[in-house]
């Protein structure tokens, strides 16, 4: 005799089961994050070069435009430093054992998703 559809039993398998992330592709992300972590780092450090060359006395016509590159700068400069800080955050969990899963939910991060966003903090339907 049938189960009637409503008492069926469904798998018992928690969220993380099954959608961990294998080995090797936690050695790629682990790369990854290294890599885009010397690629920020290299980027500061020319940015901060490029401001400590600024003229020390601008003529008045460039004084306008060198604020707004200033600006552009620290804007830059901020979301580096941003990024450095979710990329550090990454590679810690990597070390914790908690990498892959979303800050909100506990649930599994796609794999696709991290590798092309290895720092996420979420899964893509929570953003």
């Amino acid at each position: 005799m049938a189960m009637p559809e409503g008492n069926a039993k469904r798998p018992t398998t928690s969220p993380e089961r099954g959608a961990r992330l294998k080995p090797k592709e936690l050695k790629t992300l682990r790369t990854r994050l290294e890599s885009a972590r010397a690629d920020v780092l290299a980027s500061l450090e020319k940015a901060e070069a490029v401001a400590r060359s600024a003229e020390p006395e601008p003529e008045p016509m460039d004084a306008a435009e060198l604020t707004r590159e200033q600006d552009d700068g620290a804007l830059f400069v901020e979301r580096a430093r941003e990024r450095l800080a979710d990329i550090d955050d990454a590679l810690a969990k990597i070390e914790a054992g908690t990498y892959g899963l979303s800050e909100r939910s506990g649930r599994p991060i796609d794999s696709r998703r991290l590798m092309v966003v290895p720092w996420a903090r979420l899964a893509a339907d929570e953003e």
